[in-house]
């Protein structure tokens, strides 16, 4: 072999036989194995250095409490002038003592069960990284499993080229999703900023109409409505986008309203109003089309999270399905 290759870097060190590549399998195992057992060694040992922890802020409170009482007794205070009175004071002292050595002792075992504990996560720790990749062992021991079986032929390679066909299209779907859910986001947005300045103009519609409203709440009623327009009109786009991107998931419907219904959902204009009254009916009728349309987004959202979640489970089948292949 040349100096410059390295064993596990050639493609003659690929292992080649059956007895090769289940060692390589057995021995992901067994590591996958001892990374679970210490992990769970590593979680009993920081659970037992919380209760030690817990157990020190205890204790030192407790001697805290001790020591004042000593204190008091040892000064000039009430306690100790009424002790003296009362012709107890050094028996009360000594008792306060002996209970303050009583929690200094305590507060030392609570430290060292502490550091006890301490030094066992530690070697859980250092267990752990004693391991190293552990994860990334056991998949290339699967890759290589895969590709000598796959190699060979067979039933079993045609069934892992099947899962790992299946695999990269559900993967493929997992982006599509979070493309469609984005962009789902992007339209709910939209639509949330078209209601609230609908609100508004209906607002000074209504005050503009029944209320007297001079100029000014003409103007403003005219600027909330041209404001409201522009909100309208980028709602629909991205109600067409969001269209585009559920097609590519293979969505049809989106509750009561189609994907092609939503991307003409608004023709919307405010142009020749001829009447107060006018106004407020297409300002009532552009605020229930926003509703719907957001109702729409909504159950949209909903229907991607279910895909989502059943893309999720396909994929945990499927892994389990391949480790079963390469294990058997």
């Amino acid at each position: 072999m040349p100096d410059d290759v390295h064993p596990g870097t050639s493609e003659t060190a690929v292992p080649r036989s059956d007895a090769e590549t289940s060692a390589l399998l057995e021995a992901a195992q067994r590591d996958a194995t001892l990374l679970a057992d210490r992990l769970a060694r590593r979680g009993r040992a920081a659970s037992a250095l919380d209760r030690a922890s817990a157990d020190v802020t205890a204790m030192r409170q407790r001697l805290a409490d001790e020591s004042a009482d000593v204190a008091r007794l040892e000064s000039f205070s009430a306690t100790r002038v009424w002790a003296a009175l009362r012709g107890d004071r050094a028996e009360r002292l000594d008792a306060e003592r002996a209970e303050q050595q009583s929690a200094e002792y305590a507060v030392a075992t609570a430290e060292a069960r502490r550091r006890a504990a301490e030094a066992e996560l530690a070697v859980a720790e250092q267990a752990i990284a004693a391991l190293g990749d552990v994860a990334g062992r056991r998949q290339e021991a699967f890759v290589v499993r895969e590709a000598w079986l796959s190699a060979r032929g067979g039933p079993v390679a045609a069934e892992l080229a099947e899962v790992a066909a299946t695999v990269g299209r559900r993967r493929a779907e997992v982006v599509e999703i979070a493309e469609a859910d984005a962009a789902a986001h992007q339209a709910g947005s939209a639509l949330g900023a078209a209601a609230d300045e609908l609100r508004s103009a209906s607002g000074w519609s209504t005050y503009d109409t029944f209320l007297g409203g001079d100029w000014i709440a003409s103007m403003a009623k005219h600027q909330r409505l041209d404001q409201a327009s522009d909100l309208v009109r980028a709602a629909d786009a991205a109600l067409a986008h969001l269209a585009v991107e559920l097609g590519d998931v293979g969505e049809r419907g989106v509750g009561p309203i189609g994907v092609e219904g939503l991307a003409r959902t608004f023709d919307i204009w405010f142009d020749n109003v001829f009447s107060d009254w006018a106004v407020a009916s297409h300002i009532k009728d552009a605020q229930d089309r926003v509703a719907e349309a957001l109702s729409a987004v909504d159950h949209v959202r909903r229907r991607l999270a279910e895909r989502r979640e059943a893309v999720a489970l396909d994929l945990t089948a499927l892994a389990r399905r391949r480790e079963e292949l390469l294990l058997a």
